[in-house]
């Protein structure tokens, strides 16, 4: 009955929660150390699913494009899923969506994966934190590309463009 001690319980119990929410994100993050030798399209798929029990108010969609390799992509596909899932996550944690997609195709030799929102965006002044200094990190390791648009409250749009090797496309 004491407001005072119900705050103090309150914030206990958020502190808590989000504790338990980082946990469970290490805990997955964890298991993806073990995911070289899956599908890419079957560690994008587990990062969606990951990512719609997180968020679900959220419509998280995913789109694999027919061409895209169904192998496993090693190295490749170990940074690719890595930016898509920084990707995800920045999404989850500061955009406000409504709406994620997450697509996979192929032009010609080259796989695309994108993550689009239609949060509430950044400007060209906006900081860049540690997860986009990371992701272009990981995109620079496997010779790809990597796009970064968005505009205060149109959303942004995570592009990453990586050559694959004949012999997975073969």
């Amino acid at each position: 009955e004491d407001p005072k001690l119900k705050e103090q319980l309150q914030a206990t119990v958020d502190a808590v929660r989000r504790g338990a929410r980082g946990l469970r994100e290490v805990v997955y993050e964890l298991r993806l150390e073990d995911e070289e030798g899956r599908p890419f399209t079957e560690i994008v798929d587990f990062l969606v699913r990951r990512s719609r029990t997180m968020l679900q108010n959220v419509e998280i969609s995913l789109e694999v494009g027919e061409r895209v390799p169904a192998s496993p992509l090693g190295e490749i596909g170990t940074q690719a899923s890595r930016v898509i899932q920084e990707a995800l996550t920045n999404a989850r944690r500061h955009a406000g969506a409504k709406r994620i997609s997450v697509s996979l195709r192929m032009d010609g030799a080259d796989l695309i994966a994108e993550v689009a929102d239609d949060g509430v965006g950044f400007g060209p002044d906006a900081s860049s934190g540690v997860g986009l200094g990371s992701m272009r990190e990981r995109v620079a390791i496997i010779g790809g590309d990597l796009e970064i648009e968005s505009e205060v409250g149109r959303g942004t749009s995570v592009r990453l463009r990586v050559p694959l090797p004949k012999g997975i496309l073969e």
